[in-house]
């Protein structure tokens, strides 16, 4: 442990000098304005390895006025979590940011605990590195929306394949049919219209499969036509109310935006007709300067109570599309009712 000057006069070095040292996280101790009195030695070593300037590794330095002065949102935040715990405040007090540095930037899990006497108390602050942790977090959330644009063109293989392939031979069976022999009406009869009304489900049932695959008219008219025939349809079977506002010269955008975007409203819907209880709901489509907004609300029960801070399967599926395109996703309770925003660059057609 390094310390200064005053260090003894709060403390006994002897004593903290293996506890602090002990710490893998880079310690400080600082005083009731912010001094730092000592330092451990992985602070030291991570100044040096970093080639971090700091006179005596910054002890004898003003810790909450450095805070003050970075004029940061993250800097005053720390400054004034620090200046709460010195004054009494509950503790301990956590903060997460980014350090930049020429090797690149560290994610730091900042954390402080008051201690001393109540006259004159100090604060151990431990700058923990989280980088590990957050690059792999990072890095699964983006294999994550990797896997979901191949989810998604997947589909749209499976959906071709069974309208180009499957759906025309039920449909040349159904045409054979009616080419059977009729010199026996009473025999055949009775089995062509029994296959014949088979493969009118099978092939009912497979263009509906395909069309929730991949709806063709997403591919060939576009976002905007795929929504309104996505809505009015959604509509008819859930007996909900849907309002389509979207402009009639909407611009096609890039396959991936559409396809982000479709995949939210299907989701956004389904939880309206599941968990809302409404009988009606909006979808909005804009372009809002540089950024493509799709709004969805509806007039139900409002967002419901998080529990254990997870949210669903769905919403997370929804936040990942829009985050891998540099977008992000909004709820708020719209009294009445839940208000969904999404929000991703403009990005015209062709260029994905």
């Amino acid at each position: 442990m390094h310390t200064g000057k005053r260090m003894a006069g709060g403390f006994d070095p002897a004593f903290f000098e293996s506890a602090l040292d002990a710490f893998t996280a880079n310690v400080a101790v600082i005083d009731e304005s912010g001094e730092i009195l000592a330092v451990n030695d992985a602070w030291v070593q991570f100044l040096d390895l970093n080639d971090v300037k700091a006179v005596d590794h910054a002890i004898g330095c003003n810790y909450i006025g450095f805070c003050d002065r970075l004029g940061t949102p993250g800097g005053d935040a720390v400054a004034a979590g620090l200046r709460a715990l010195l004054a009494g405040g509950s503790g301990p007090f956590r903060h997460e940011y980014v350090m930049p540095l020429d090797a690149g930037p560290r994610w730091v899990k900042l954390s402080a605990v008051r201690v001393g006497r109540l006259d004159r108390p100090f604060l151990i602050v431990a700058h923990e590195d989280i980088s590990i942790q957050r690059r792999a977090e990072l890095g699964l959330r983006e294999a994550t929306a990797r896997l979901l644009l191949a989810e998604d063109a997947e589909r749209r293989r499976i959906a071709r394949e069974l309208h180009d392939s499957t759906a025309q031979h039920l449909a040349g069976a159904k045409l054979m049919l009616r080419r059977l022999d009729a010199r026996d009406p009473a025999s055949t009869s009775a089995v062509r219209d029994e296959v014949s009304g088979l493969l009118s489900n099978a092939l009912d049932e497979i263009r509906s499969f395909a069309y929730l695959l991949h709806p063709p008219a997403l591919e060939h008219l576009g976002l905007a036509a795929a929504i309104r025939q996505f809505a009015t349809g959604f509509s008819r079977r859930a007996d909900v109310a849907v309002t389509i506002d979207i402009p009639d010269d909407f611009p096609r955008l890039s396959h991936a935006t559409e396809i982000a975007l479709y995949r939210v409203v299907q989701e956004a819907l389904a939880n309206v007709h599941s968990h809302s209880g409404s009988q009606q709901a909006l979808v909005r489509l804009r372009i809002a300067g540089e950024m493509v907004l799709l709004a969805v609300r509806d007039f139900g029960s409002g967002l419901p109570p998080r529990r254990g801070g997870a949210s669903g399967v769905g919403l997370e599926g929804m936040r990942l599309r829009l985050e891998f395109l540099k977008g992000h996703l909004t709820l708020r309770n719209a009294e009445p009712g839940l208000a969904l925003e999404a929000w991703v660059p403009f990005l015209p057609e062709g260029e994905d």
